[in-house]
Order: C-alpha cells, then structure tokens, then sequence
C-alpha cells in the first residue's frame, strides 16, 4: 500500500473560494442526481479531483455520498424495491468489498487511469444498455450485482451499469431513485469503513466529506421537488461531456502529472 498521501493536511490548504467551489459542486450533482437518479458521485468526483487531488476524491465523495444517500433515502423512502435491493446486494456486497480493499493498493497513477478509463469507456456502455430491452427478474438483479458490486467499491458510476437492468425489472422514475440510493448507503458506508480500516482517511478528510455531504442537502431536497411537479429530462449530451472532459482530465494526471 502507498504510504505517501498528499491529501494530510487537506482542510487547511483549501483556501475560502475552493471551499466555495467544493460546495456549488456538491448542491449541483446532488441536484442532478435526485432529477437523473444516477451518476451523482461520478459527477461529483470529476468536479472535486481539481480541487481536492485524484486519490482524495473516492475517500471523500464516499463519505459525502453517506450524507447524501441518506437524504435521497428519506425523501424517496416510499418508492424503494427493498426485494431488489436485497437481490443486488446479495451478490454486490463482496464486489464492494473486493474492490474497495483493491483500491487500497493503487497507487495515485493507477487511480488516476482506471477512473479516467471507466469514465470514458462507460460512455458508449450506456448508450448501449439504453438501447437494450432487458427483461429480468430478481434473479438478474443478483447477476448483474456481481459487476456493480466489484466496479462500485473501486470507482464510482455503478449505478450506470444497473440501470437498464432495474428498468427491465420493472422500477422506474422514483423508485430508481431510491434503490440506488439505498444501495449508495450501503456501498459508501461499507467503502468508508474499508478506507478507515486502511488509514486512508485521516481527520481532516472526514471533516471535508460531512462538509460536502451537508452541501448535497439542498440540491436533493430542490430535486425532490422538480421530480415532483415536473418531466425534466437532465441533458444527457451535457452529462456525457462533463463525464467525457473528466475521463480524459484523469488520465492526463495519471500518464503525465502524478508522481508516486
């Protein structure tokens, strides 16, 4: 495991406009993510890894997401497939495990180039699942886990991969949004305590992550309320360059920048 982290010490060396920065980036994925019902924590580490360094982002944002699943949760709470939940996580939850404790070992680079790699590759892999009509039971839910699990407790954007798969089965609009919450609760809390495990949080990045997860509050209360009254369809060419202009960001920092 890298004994070198260059995130101790982060709080203090973030100055009030970065501070600033990380806040509108927090209310803004939380935001979408309660409009889109997914790719909130994917959004938000491409937003985050500028201002806070590429091996602090996953630490952090799964941390923040604790925050912000929970309130996805409450606000959804009556539209959750708690059966399907339990479907994925059956077989997901050793994945999360499995790849959390990888994520431990990755050095900054290697961080740096799978995130972009997924980041990119996974635009074109939802294009395609879109296309696809997946018709499957709890049974596919627990199959599919496997994968969610595994990409999930490494990177973020596993909800991405599950999303057909829960439209196939029957959970749409509201209900997407609260499984993948209630499934966020459980990958993040179980990827924090692995990190904590693995001394890759310290103090100051638990501080920051409770900051940004009380930032994604109101962006998920404001989201609640558009999904309600409202058939806003989130951009999905915009998502797709933000995700595209984050992949090819990390990669650069992995090839070029970053130095073990």
């Amino acid at each position: 495991m890298p004994s070198d982290f260059p995130f101790l010490g982060l709080l203090g060396q973030l100055d009030g406009l970065t501070l600033a920065l990380v806040a509108v980036a927090a209310f803004a994925t939380a935001l979408f993510h309660s409009v889109a019902g997914f790719a909130g924590a994917l959004l938000l580490s491409v937003c985050l890894a500028p201002l806070i360094g590429v091996r602090a982002v996953v630490p952090v944002v799964a941390l923040a997401m604790i925050i912000s699943n929970s309130n996805r949760i409450l606000l959804f709470r009556t539209h959750i497939n708690w059966r399907a939940y339990g479907a994925i996580m059956i077989t997901g939850f050793p994945g999360i495990v499995f790849g959390a404790v990888v994520y431990l070992f990755l050095s900054v680079k290697a961080i740096a180039f799978v995130m972009g790699c997924f980041l990119i590759i996974s635009i074109p892999l939802r294009r395609v699942f879109k296309k696809r009509n997946y018709n499957v039971g709890y049974g596919g839910l627990s199959a599919v886990g496997v994968v969610y699990g595994v990409v999930s407790g490494t990177v973020f954007g596993g909800g991405l991969i599950l999303g057909p798969f829960l439209l196939g089965a029957g959970i749409v609009g509201q209900g997407i949004v609260g499984i993948i919450a209630a499934l966020g609760l459980t990958l993040n809390i179980t990827k924090t305590l692995v990190f904590g495990v693995g001394n890759l949080l310290d103090e100051e990045m638990v501080a920051l992550g409770i900051i940004v997860g009380v930032c994604t509050i109101p962006g998920g209360l404001l989201g609640k309320w558009i999904v309600k009254r409202s058939r806003v369809e989130v951009h999905t060419v915009i998502v797709e360059l933000l995700m595209f202009a984050g992949g090819c960001y990390f990669i650069y920092q992995g090839l070029y920048l970053l130095n073990d």
